[in-house]
């Protein structure tokens, strides 16, 4: 009987065990992602009225082919539904648009809070080298790991836990920005404090839950715990992604509601 747990399975193949409760899980798991995903899609078109900005795009593209292709592609290999290069395919390419797309997301909030250009220029940059430096590898070492040697196998566990690490820390860096920007912004204007109030409880809470799920995603990965964290990293993601659509919309509610905020203060508007 194969292990859940292992990495080498999770990648080359789909879960061989025999547990119902493990199968209902993963299949729980993946079809609630599914679900939140297109409701997502269809939240994001009934929101905007205009079809564009970096906010926009970074939501869309991340859920309709990041979650979603990663969610099918993941159903597909672990229930052994297809040939194998289908989901890894899937599951791959969904998994390199999810999460960096996520970081766009993050990143596209920060103009609602600063307009200084050295950090909205250093987070532009981080997300598009740690794009390039620990996404091409992943891709390479998943199709190794399946078509090649073991060694492809065994690089791919290594790599794997590097670049998990990798986009945590992004995560955390933008995400700390966004805080500290957050509370200047409603240090500088203390009036209405029953909202300022609300509106920084809710950015915490949120802020908090987004990097409690990006540990346990990490104790997973480094815990060779390999499905569970895959497709619990695919269901978290969509949370995310959902909780960053909500700090948005307490955002642009905040500044449309306070006619005193100056437009070079505040930069980007949902459309």
């Amino acid at each position: 009987m194969a292990n859940y747990s292992a990495p080498v399975e999770g990648i080359a193949g789909g879960y061989t065990g025999d547990s119902l409760v493990i199968q209902a899980a993963l299949a729980c798991f993946l079809g609630c992602a599914l679900y939140s995903a297109i409701e997502l899609v269809i939240l994001v078109f009934l929101t905007f009225h205009v079809y564009r900005g970096l906010y926009f795009w970074s939501l869309l593209v991340s859920t309709a082919f990041g979650i979603i292709p990663q969610a099918l592609g993941l159903l597909l290999k672990y229930f052994m539904l297809a040939p194998i290069w289908i989901p890894v395919t899937l599951s791959t390419t969904g998994w390199a648009i999810m999460v960096t797309g996520q970081s766009v997301v993050l990143y596209s909030r920060l103009h609602l809070l600063t307009s200084n250009r050295k950090v909205l220029r250093f987070v532009r940059y981080m997300i598009l080298v740690d794009a390039i430096i620990l996404q091409i590898p992943q891709i390479v070492l998943s199709y190794g790991a399946v078509y090649g040697s073991f060694v492809f196998a065994f690089l791919y566990n290594i790599w794997a836990k590097v670049q998990l690490t990798g986009f945590f820390v992004q995560e955390i860096i933008i995400s700390t920005i966004f805080i500290v920007q957050t509370f200047r912004l409603l240090y500088m204007y203390p009036h209405r404090s029953k909202r300022r109030t609300i509106i920084m409880e809710q950015l915490l809470v949120i802020n908090t839950a987004i990097i409690l799920m990006d540990i346990s995603l990490l104790a997973l990965e480094y815990m060779n715990l390999f499905i569970l964290q895959t497709v619990l990293k695919t269901f978290f993601y969509t949370v995310k992604l959902k909780l960053e659509f909500a700090v948005l919309s307490r955002l642009v509610s905040f500044v449309h509601y306070d006619p005193e905020l100056d437009s070079s203060t505040i930069t980007g508007r949902q459309q």
